[in-house]
């Protein structure tokens, strides 16, 4: 035997042996991807519904993009105010544009509730917990874990309070910044208990801080400008570039931190399922969850938990996504307590 023919010989042996090893989910999950791809091939484009800043969108489009570039991704970027109107209004009209629809948690639980997602189990949920996940209609994607932002000039790292409760003494009263977002004011009352939590809303009030409605972002500058020493909802995201452009900010938490899940969904009819379907799987992986470990979000992925240092001894309590039932409420009472 010829030693060219017999290196390949040896070569297909090797890869028999390794297929013959394979556990059969991978071999029929490999099956699968294969009909996915050709599936999506014929259909040739991607229509997506999405609340996500456009840059960290466009960076996972592209990349999807460039390892499936028979698929033409075209983003539709709305607001969570008016994606979920604008589904009500094509679905009456008998329009199914959209292929996926993306937004945070509270967004995808009412675009459940209205059989507005279609049901695709990703091969890929197996790797996230169930606290991060509607099985069968949408996983975390992308989150955004929320912290308490300061002012390292005026604020050293010994004097930072450890409890939410610490927020209440004399030393931080006029020195504090609020934002008093349903997000944020329902998950308060998520962890406390409402009695608690409406409580503890209350004397926070009474610690005099400035309620300041702006994003976080623009909150961000007016800590580092002096308005105040503490944001108490701010963001990593946010905070992260600042920090590493040098800028005198900082963050911790107060031992626990708030998470918004972000996820994709199948549009229940979606005009182009396969190529959705490969889009779900292709950001649920670690291939697409390590594209967004580069703009400051985090992955809610089990294993990428070593990748993410900042975070390893905190602990990260996802918003509950039924809480947007409560929305009205929240919203009542959070302009009552910290009205101006």
């Amino acid at each position: 035997m010829n030693q060219p023919l017999g290196r390949a010989l040896m070569t297909l042996i090797i890869l028999l042996c390794v297929w013959i090893e394979l556990p059969q989910s991978a071999r029929a999950q490999s099956g699968d991807t294969a009909k996915l791809i050709e599936a999506a091939k014929k259909e040739g484009e991607l229509v997506i519904y999405g609340t996500t800043d456009l840059r960290q969108s466009n960076l996972i489009n592209e990349k999807f993009q460039a390892k499936y570039p028979f698929i033409n991704v075209k983003l539709n970027r709305l607001t969570s105010d008016n994606l979920y109107p604008r589904i009500i209004a094509e679905t009456r009209s008998g329009k199914f544009l959209a292929d996926l629809l993306q937004n945070n948690a509270v967004g995808m639980h009412f675009l459940r509730k209205g059989n507005f997602l279609g049901r695709y189990a990703s091969p890929e949920e197996r790797a996230y917990g169930k606290e991060f996940k509607d099985p069968g209609y949408w996983t975390t994607s992308s989150m955004n874990v929320h912290v308490i932002g300061y002012n390292t000039k005026t604020v050293a790292r010994n004097q930072l309070p450890k409890t939410w409760e610490d927020l209440l003494g004399p030393t931080w009263t006029g020195r504090l910044m609020v934002s008093p977002r349903e997000q944020w004011f329902g998950w308060m009352l998520q962890v406390m208990g409402k009695e608690k939590g409406l409580n503890y809303m209350r004397a926070l009030a009474k610690q005099k801080p400035a309620v300041r409605r702006e994003s976080t972002a623009m909150r961000a500058q007016l800590v580092l400008a002096g308005e105040a020493d503490v944001d108490i909802d701010s963001t990593y995201s946010v905070l992260t570039p600042l920090m590493q452009r040098g800028a005198p900010v900082n963050w911790t938490t107060l031992g626990s931190a708030l998470v918004v899940p972000v996820g994709y969904g199948l549009a229940a009819k979606a005009p182009h399922p396969n190529a959705a379907k490969l889009f779900i799987d292709f950001v649920l992986s670690q291939e697409g969850q390590r594209q967004v470990l580069t703009f400051e979000r985090q992955s809610a992925r089990a294993d990428l938990a070593q990748e993410q240092a900042a975070m390893k001894d905190i602990k990260l309590i996802p918003l509950d996504a039924t809480m947007g039932e409560q929305l009205e409420f929240i919203a009542r009472q959070a302009q009552e307590i910290f009205a101006k």
